[in-house]
Protein backbone atom coordinates (compact mmCIF):
# COMPACT_ATOMS: atom_id res chain seq x y z
CA UNK A 1 0.00 0.00 0.00
CA UNK A 2 1.79 3.55 -0.92
CA UNK A 3 1.08 6.58 0.98
CA UNK A 4 -2.08 7.34 -1.41
CA UNK A 5 -3.80 4.75 -0.79
CA UNK A 6 -3.40 5.19 3.18
CA UNK A 7 -6.92 5.14 4.61
CA UNK A 8 -8.54 4.08 1.78
CA UNK A 9 -12.00 2.97 1.49
CA UNK A 10 -11.44 -1.09 2.03
CA UNK A 11 -15.40 -1.81 1.30
CA UNK A 12 -16.27 0.23 -2.07
CA UNK A 13 -19.44 0.63 -2.99
CA UNK A 14 -19.34 -0.89 -6.27
CA UNK A 15 -20.72 2.39 -7.94
CA UNK A 16 -19.46 0.44 -11.68
CA UNK A 17 -20.61 -2.69 -10.90
CA UNK A 18 -23.87 -4.69 -10.55
CA UNK A 19 -24.01 -4.05 -6.83
CA UNK A 20 -27.81 -4.48 -6.36
CA UNK A 21 -29.52 -7.33 -4.18
CA UNK A 22 -32.34 -9.58 -5.46
CA UNK A 23 -33.50 -10.62 -2.19
CA UNK A 24 -35.22 -7.58 -0.75
CA UNK A 25 -37.86 -5.14 -1.78
CA UNK A 26 -37.45 -2.20 -4.62
CA UNK A 27 -39.71 1.04 -5.41
CA UNK A 28 -41.17 0.50 -8.49
CA UNK A 29 -43.52 2.78 -9.33
CA UNK A 30 -46.01 5.46 -7.64
CA UNK A 31 -49.37 3.69 -7.12
CA UNK A 32 -50.96 6.06 -9.81
CA UNK A 33 -48.37 5.28 -12.57
CA UNK A 34 -49.41 1.54 -12.53
CA UNK A 35 -52.71 1.74 -14.43
CA UNK A 36 -54.94 -0.87 -16.99
CA UNK A 37 -52.14 0.47 -19.44
CA UNK A 38 -48.91 -1.59 -19.70
CA UNK A 39 -46.27 0.25 -18.29
CA UNK A 40 -42.68 -0.24 -18.98
CA UNK A 41 -39.84 0.50 -16.96
CA UNK A 42 -35.88 -0.74 -16.25
CA UNK A 43 -35.53 -2.34 -13.14
CA UNK A 44 -32.34 -3.94 -11.49
CA UNK A 45 -30.86 -4.07 -15.50
CA UNK A 46 -34.17 -5.65 -16.31
CA UNK A 47 -36.58 -4.57 -18.90
CA UNK A 48 -40.50 -4.96 -16.83
CA UNK A 49 -43.90 -4.07 -17.45
CA UNK A 50 -46.47 -3.06 -15.31
CA UNK A 51 -50.25 -3.24 -15.41
CA UNK A 52 -53.08 -3.83 -13.15
CA UNK A 53 -55.79 -5.84 -12.98
CA UNK A 54 -59.78 -5.30 -13.25
CA UNK A 55 -59.78 -5.80 -9.46
CA UNK A 56 -56.59 -3.29 -8.89
CA UNK A 57 -53.78 -6.44 -8.29
CA UNK A 58 -50.68 -5.18 -9.53
CA UNK A 59 -48.72 -7.43 -12.00
CA UNK A 60 -45.12 -7.08 -13.18
CA UNK A 61 -43.71 -9.22 -15.84
CA UNK A 62 -40.67 -9.65 -17.83
CA UNK A 63 -41.16 -7.14 -20.91
CA UNK A 64 -40.11 -9.15 -23.57
CA UNK A 65 -42.08 -12.10 -25.40
CA UNK A 66 -40.49 -15.37 -25.44
CA UNK A 67 -41.63 -15.44 -29.24
CA UNK A 68 -40.07 -12.80 -31.08
CA UNK A 69 -38.94 -10.66 -28.05
CA UNK A 70 -41.53 -7.71 -29.09
CA UNK A 71 -41.73 -5.37 -25.99
CA UNK A 72 -45.01 -6.64 -24.26
CA UNK A 73 -45.48 -2.74 -23.00
CA UNK A 74 -46.55 -1.92 -26.87
CA UNK A 75 -49.12 -3.85 -26.01
CA UNK A 76 -52.87 -3.88 -24.45
CA UNK A 77 -54.60 -5.55 -21.58
CA UNK A 78 -57.79 -7.52 -22.37
CA UNK A 79 -59.24 -9.48 -19.67
CA UNK A 80 -56.63 -9.32 -17.36
CA UNK A 81 -54.44 -10.37 -19.77
CA UNK A 82 -51.65 -8.76 -21.42
CA UNK A 83 -51.55 -9.18 -25.16
CA UNK A 84 -48.40 -9.34 -27.32
CA UNK A 85 -47.99 -6.23 -30.04
CA UNK A 86 -46.70 -8.28 -32.09
CA UNK A 87 -48.39 -11.39 -33.09
CA UNK A 88 -51.47 -11.45 -30.22
CA UNK A 89 -49.67 -14.35 -27.96
CA UNK A 90 -51.33 -13.70 -24.26
CA UNK A 91 -49.77 -14.26 -21.21
CA UNK A 92 -51.14 -13.76 -17.45
CA UNK A 93 -50.24 -12.33 -14.76
CA UNK A 94 -48.26 -15.80 -13.59
CA UNK A 95 -46.50 -14.81 -16.58
CA UNK A 96 -47.92 -18.05 -18.87
CA UNK A 97 -48.90 -17.85 -22.05
CA UNK A 98 -52.80 -18.59 -21.96
CA UNK A 99 -53.63 -17.80 -26.02
CA UNK A 100 -51.49 -18.52 -29.32
CA UNK A 101 -54.41 -16.96 -32.18
CA UNK A 102 -52.60 -18.55 -34.61
CA UNK A 103 -52.41 -22.26 -33.32
CA UNK A 104 -54.14 -24.77 -30.31
CA UNK A 105 -50.98 -25.88 -29.14
CA UNK A 106 -49.21 -23.43 -26.30
CA UNK A 107 -45.65 -24.26 -25.89
CA UNK A 108 -44.81 -25.58 -22.33
CA UNK A 109 -41.62 -22.85 -22.51
CA UNK A 110 -44.07 -19.82 -23.46
CA UNK A 111 -43.98 -17.86 -20.43
CA UNK A 112 -41.88 -14.85 -18.79
CA UNK A 113 -40.76 -13.95 -15.48
CA UNK A 114 -43.53 -12.67 -13.08
CA UNK A 115 -42.35 -10.99 -10.16
CA UNK A 116 -44.24 -10.46 -6.48
CA UNK A 117 -45.76 -6.82 -5.66
CA UNK A 118 -46.82 -4.89 -3.44
CA UNK A 119 -48.54 -1.42 -2.25
CA UNK A 120 -46.70 0.27 0.88
CA UNK A 121 -47.26 3.61 1.35
CA UNK A 122 -48.02 5.89 -2.04
CA UNK A 123 -45.69 3.59 -3.94
CA UNK A 124 -45.57 0.01 -5.14
CA UNK A 125 -42.67 -2.63 -4.61
CA UNK A 126 -41.17 -5.29 -6.27
CA UNK A 127 -39.31 -8.57 -5.68
CA UNK A 128 -37.06 -9.27 -8.10
CA UNK A 129 -34.82 -12.14 -6.48
CA UNK A 130 -36.06 -15.89 -5.06
CA UNK A 131 -40.06 -15.62 -4.24
CA UNK A 132 -38.89 -18.24 -1.36
CA UNK A 133 -36.86 -16.08 0.31
CA UNK A 134 -39.66 -13.10 0.86
CA UNK A 135 -39.77 -12.65 4.68
CA UNK A 136 -40.86 -9.52 5.43
CA UNK A 137 -43.16 -6.85 3.88
CA UNK A 138 -41.88 -3.17 2.31
CA UNK A 139 -40.91 -0.71 4.72
CA UNK A 140 -43.93 0.46 6.68
CA UNK A 141 -45.13 3.74 4.67
CA UNK A 142 -48.31 4.29 6.42
CA UNK A 143 -48.47 7.97 7.42
CA UNK A 144 -48.54 8.95 3.47
CA UNK A 145 -51.95 7.70 3.59
CA UNK A 146 -52.85 8.99 6.87
CA UNK A 147 -54.98 12.05 6.24
CA UNK A 148 -53.59 13.75 9.19
CA UNK A 149 -50.89 14.00 7.24
CA UNK A 150 -50.33 16.19 4.15
CA UNK A 151 -47.85 14.80 1.40
CA UNK A 152 -46.06 15.65 -1.97
CA UNK A 153 -44.24 12.98 -3.78
CA UNK A 154 -42.39 13.17 -7.00
CA UNK A 155 -39.32 11.24 -8.88
CA UNK A 156 -36.42 12.03 -10.99
CA UNK A 157 -34.31 9.82 -13.41
CA UNK A 158 -30.56 10.34 -12.16
CA UNK A 159 -27.46 9.14 -14.41
CA UNK A 160 -25.82 7.82 -10.87
CA UNK A 161 -25.46 4.41 -9.05
CA UNK A 162 -28.12 3.58 -6.63
CA UNK A 163 -25.36 4.34 -3.87
CA UNK A 164 -24.52 7.36 -4.55
CA UNK A 165 -27.63 8.79 -3.72
CA UNK A 166 -27.95 6.88 -0.95
CA UNK A 167 -24.76 8.19 0.49
CA UNK A 168 -25.43 11.66 -0.36
CA UNK A 169 -29.03 11.57 1.22
CA UNK A 170 -27.39 10.19 4.81
CA UNK A 171 -24.67 12.80 4.82
CA UNK A 172 -26.26 15.93 5.03
CA UNK A 173 -23.13 18.54 6.23
CA UNK A 174 -23.15 18.74 2.26
CA UNK A 175 -26.39 20.89 2.55
CA UNK A 176 -24.34 23.83 4.34
CA UNK A 177 -22.42 23.85 0.74
CA UNK A 178 -24.03 22.31 -2.19
CA UNK A 179 -27.74 23.59 -0.83
CA UNK A 180 -26.64 27.24 0.26
CA UNK A 181 -28.94 28.94 -2.02
CA UNK A 182 -31.99 26.59 -1.66
CA UNK A 183 -32.24 24.76 1.98
CA UNK A 184 -30.32 28.15 3.35
CA UNK A 185 -29.59 26.00 6.04
CA UNK A 186 -26.18 26.59 7.01
CA UNK A 187 -25.80 25.36 10.28
CA UNK A 188 -25.16 21.97 9.13
CA UNK A 189 -20.99 21.91 9.16
CA UNK A 190 -20.99 19.15 12.29
CA UNK A 191 -21.73 15.26 11.78
CA UNK A 192 -24.58 13.41 12.92
CA UNK A 193 -24.25 11.19 15.97
CA UNK A 194 -24.76 7.61 13.88
CA UNK A 195 -25.74 4.54 15.56
CA UNK A 196 -27.38 1.18 14.12
CA UNK A 197 -30.27 -0.26 16.09
CA UNK A 198 -31.00 -3.78 14.79
CA UNK A 199 -29.81 -4.02 10.79
CA UNK A 200 -31.39 0.31 10.41
CA UNK A 201 -29.02 3.02 10.35
CA UNK A 202 -29.86 5.95 12.46
CA UNK A 203 -28.47 9.66 12.86
CA UNK A 204 -29.75 12.09 15.10
CA UNK A 205 -28.76 16.08 15.62
CA UNK A 206 -29.93 18.68 17.23
CA UNK A 207 -29.54 22.40 16.43
CA UNK A 208 -29.57 25.21 18.17
CA UNK A 209 -32.47 27.83 17.49
CA UNK A 210 -31.96 29.13 13.76
CA UNK A 211 -34.23 29.85 10.90
CA UNK A 212 -36.09 27.17 9.50
CA UNK A 213 -35.54 26.07 5.69
CA UNK A 214 -37.80 28.00 3.49
CA UNK A 215 -38.46 24.79 1.51
CA UNK A 216 -40.47 23.69 4.45
CA UNK A 217 -42.01 27.46 6.48
CA UNK A 218 -45.01 27.27 4.50
CA UNK A 219 -46.07 23.63 4.94
CA UNK A 220 -46.24 24.63 8.64
CA UNK A 221 -48.01 28.15 8.12
CA UNK A 222 -44.50 29.61 9.18
CA UNK A 223 -43.46 32.68 7.61
CA UNK A 224 -40.00 32.45 5.95
CA UNK A 225 -37.29 33.20 8.20
CA UNK A 226 -38.98 31.52 10.96
CA UNK A 227 -36.58 31.09 14.01
CA UNK A 228 -36.83 27.24 15.22
CA UNK A 229 -35.33 24.57 18.08
CA UNK A 230 -34.46 21.92 15.37
CA UNK A 231 -34.09 18.40 16.23
CA UNK A 232 -32.74 15.81 12.90
CA UNK A 233 -32.98 12.29 12.89
CA UNK A 234 -32.43 9.95 10.16
CA UNK A 235 -33.19 6.19 9.37
CA UNK A 236 -32.39 3.62 6.65
CA UNK A 237 -34.38 0.45 7.55
CA UNK A 238 -33.75 -0.94 3.55
CA UNK A 239 -31.21 -0.12 1.54
CA UNK A 240 -33.99 0.88 -0.79
CA UNK A 241 -35.50 3.61 1.72
CA UNK A 242 -34.21 6.16 4.32
CA UNK A 243 -36.06 8.86 5.96
CA UNK A 244 -35.21 11.97 7.34
CA UNK A 245 -37.35 13.90 10.29
CA UNK A 246 -37.34 17.28 10.50
CA UNK A 247 -38.46 17.55 14.17
CA UNK A 248 -39.28 21.41 14.76
CA UNK A 249 -40.18 23.17 17.82
CA UNK A 250 -41.98 26.67 17.63
CA UNK A 251 -40.15 28.40 20.32
CA UNK A 252 -42.40 31.71 20.14
CA UNK A 253 -45.75 29.49 20.69
CA UNK A 254 -48.02 30.46 23.53
CA UNK A 255 -48.96 28.20 26.35
CA UNK A 256 -51.83 25.53 24.80
CA UNK A 257 -51.22 26.18 21.03
CA UNK A 258 -49.29 23.88 19.36
CA UNK A 259 -45.46 23.90 19.11
CA UNK A 260 -43.92 20.84 17.81
CA UNK A 261 -44.20 19.59 14.30
CA UNK A 262 -42.68 17.17 12.17
CA UNK A 263 -41.75 17.14 7.66
CA UNK A 264 -40.58 13.95 7.48
CA UNK A 265 -38.84 13.31 4.08
CA UNK A 266 -38.58 9.81 2.68
CA UNK A 267 -35.92 8.84 -0.10
CA UNK A 268 -36.06 5.86 -2.31
CA UNK A 269 -33.64 4.15 -4.95
CA UNK A 270 -34.27 1.84 -7.06
CA UNK A 271 -31.35 0.92 -9.63
CA UNK A 272 -32.31 1.10 -13.19
CA UNK A 273 -29.95 0.41 -16.31
CA UNK A 274 -26.27 0.25 -15.29
CA UNK A 275 -25.58 3.69 -13.79
CA UNK A 276 -29.19 5.04 -13.88
CA UNK A 277 -31.03 5.16 -10.94
CA UNK A 278 -35.00 5.91 -10.24
CA UNK A 279 -35.17 8.75 -7.54
CA UNK A 280 -38.75 8.79 -5.88
CA UNK A 281 -39.25 10.96 -2.75
CA UNK A 282 -41.70 12.32 -0.80
CA UNK A 283 -42.07 15.22 1.44
CA UNK A 284 -44.90 15.13 4.15
CA UNK A 285 -46.09 17.06 6.90
CA UNK A 286 -47.74 16.30 9.97
CA UNK A 287 -50.52 18.74 9.64
CA UNK A 288 -53.76 18.05 7.81
CA UNK A 289 -55.17 20.23 4.72
CA UNK A 290 -52.38 21.61 3.55
CA UNK A 291 -53.51 23.82 0.35
CA UNK A 292 -52.88 21.76 -2.78
CA UNK A 293 -50.68 25.40 -3.96
CA UNK A 294 -48.41 25.18 -1.08
CA UNK A 295 -47.91 21.53 -1.69
CA UNK A 296 -46.81 21.86 -5.67
CA UNK A 297 -44.94 24.61 -4.59
CA UNK A 298 -43.19 23.02 -2.09
CA UNK A 299 -42.72 20.44 -4.56
CA UNK A 300 -40.90 22.42 -7.28
CA UNK A 301 -38.39 23.96 -4.06
CA UNK A 302 -37.68 20.46 -3.44
CA UNK A 303 -37.08 19.63 -7.06
CA UNK A 304 -34.95 22.72 -7.40
CA UNK A 305 -32.77 21.59 -4.57
CA UNK A 306 -32.62 17.71 -5.46
CA UNK A 307 -31.57 18.97 -9.45
CA UNK A 308 -28.12 20.22 -7.50
CA UNK A 309 -27.32 16.71 -6.06
CA UNK A 310 -28.71 15.11 -9.30
CA UNK A 311 -26.38 17.33 -11.52
CA UNK A 312 -23.29 16.72 -9.15
CA UNK A 313 -23.70 13.05 -8.49
CA UNK A 314 -23.88 12.57 -12.28
CA UNK A 315 -20.38 14.29 -12.88
CA UNK A 316 -19.21 12.11 -10.04
CA UNK A 317 -20.77 8.81 -11.93
CA UNK A 318 -19.04 10.48 -15.60
CA UNK A 319 -16.05 10.97 -13.87
CA UNK A 320 -15.36 8.02 -12.35
CA UNK A 321 -16.45 5.63 -15.57
CA UNK A 322 -13.95 7.51 -17.52
CA UNK A 323 -11.26 7.76 -15.21
CA UNK A 324 -9.15 4.25 -16.24
CA UNK A 325 -8.27 4.23 -12.76
CA UNK A 326 -11.84 3.52 -12.04
CA UNK A 327 -12.57 2.66 -8.27
CA UNK A 328 -8.81 2.38 -8.03
CA UNK A 329 -8.51 5.73 -6.95
CA UNK A 330 -7.73 6.55 -3.16
CA UNK A 331 -11.26 7.31 -1.46
CA UNK A 332 -10.81 8.63 2.50
CA UNK A 333 -13.17 8.75 4.91
CA UNK A 334 -13.98 12.22 7.03
CA UNK A 335 -16.27 12.26 10.23
CA UNK A 336 -19.69 12.38 8.42
CA UNK A 337 -19.52 9.57 6.59
CA UNK A 338 -20.25 7.41 9.75
CA UNK A 339 -23.36 6.46 8.04
CA UNK A 340 -21.92 5.98 4.54
CA UNK A 341 -20.02 3.84 5.68
CA UNK A 342 -22.16 1.49 7.37
CA UNK A 343 -24.13 1.64 4.14
CA UNK A 344 -21.02 -0.13 2.44
CA UNK A 345 -21.48 -2.26 5.21
CA UNK A 346 -24.91 -3.72 4.48
CA UNK A 347 -24.64 -3.65 1.14
CA UNK A 348 -21.57 -6.18 1.16
CA UNK A 349 -23.04 -8.48 3.92
CA UNK A 350 -26.44 -8.87 1.69
CA UNK A 351 -24.05 -9.15 -1.99
CA UNK A 352 -22.02 -11.92 0.14
CA UNK A 353 -24.92 -13.55 1.16
CA UNK A 354 -26.78 -13.74 -2.31
CA UNK A 355 -23.58 -14.53 -4.20
CA UNK A 356 -23.29 -17.49 -1.74
CA UNK A 357 -26.34 -19.14 -1.69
Amino acid sequence: MNELTKGAQLIPNGMLDDNYPRNMWWCAAHVDEVTDKPLARWLLEKPVVMYRKADGTPVALDNRCPHRWAPLSEGRVIDDQLVCPYHGMEFGADGVCTRVPTQKMIPKTARVQSYPMREAGRFLWIWMGDPDKIDHDPVDMGYQTNPDWSVVTAYMEVDANWVLIRENVLDLTHIAFLHAKTFKQGDWENPAEVSMEGETIVYRQDFEPSPLSPLFCAGFGFPDGKIVKREQEGRMPSLAVSFSDWNVHDIDAVPGERADYLVRGAHIVTPGKRGETHYFFAAAFDVPDVSDEVLEQTKANILGAFNEDKDLLQKIQALVSQDPRGLEFPEINLGADGAGVRVRQILKRKLDAERSA
